[in-house]
């Protein structure tokens, strides 16, 4: 029988990943200021336009993250019922799910990271949760579920064992 498991936020993880987002950020920063034409006199209506909204979309993100750095709260936790996790805005604003729902957990690359993903059937259920642009992210018209994804990059786990994590809890859940 597992017992309740409440997964922490790794701060070196986390300053490593915030520090990441910064260096975007100002990279994209120089790219505004070229695309306003500073370095050579010539204004570049595109460049500017585009650096300018992606790196304020960055830097609200990063703001965001460094505010929740002081919260104490566990990033994922799991009892033998339900789940919950804030590794990403998706998961965040889905809060609590059950392990009867799920219809199967899975690792998928995604961008440039590897993410479980648990897939959620009753997705009526799940609709009330989440906004109609979340909804519409996650939920797969073809099978009716949702694809919630889980990160480890903020953790001190590895993909494999916060994977291993959340098939033993689903397993467990199963049995009783």
């Amino acid at each position: 029988m597992l017992a309740d498991l409440n997964i922490y936020r790794n701060k070196k993880k986390t300053r490593n990943l915030l520090l990441m987002s910064a260096g975007v950020c100002v990279i994209l920063g120089l790219t505004f200021i070229y695309g306003l034409g500073v370095f050579d006199a010539i204004f570049k209506a595109k460049v500017a336009a585009v650096s300018g909204i992606l790196c304020l979309f960055m830097l609200i993100l990063l703001f965001k993250s460094v505010a929740d750095l002081n919260d104490k709260s566990p990033i994922i936790a799991l009892t033998k019922e339900t789940g919950n996790g804030k590794t990403a805005p998706l998961p965040k604003a889905l809060g609590e799910f059950f392990w009867k729902d799920v219809q199967a957990i899975d690792k998928a690359k995604i961008g440039g990271d590897t993410l479980v993903v648990v897939n959620l059937i009753n997705a009526e259920y799940y609709k009330t949760k989440l906004s109609k642009m979340f909804f519409n992210m996650a939920y797969d018209k073809n099978t009716n579920e949702l694809h919630v994804s889980y990160s480890a990059s903020e953790i001190d786990m590895t993909i494999d064992e916060l994977y291993k994590t959340f098939v033993s809890y689903w397993k467990e859940s199963q049995v009783s």
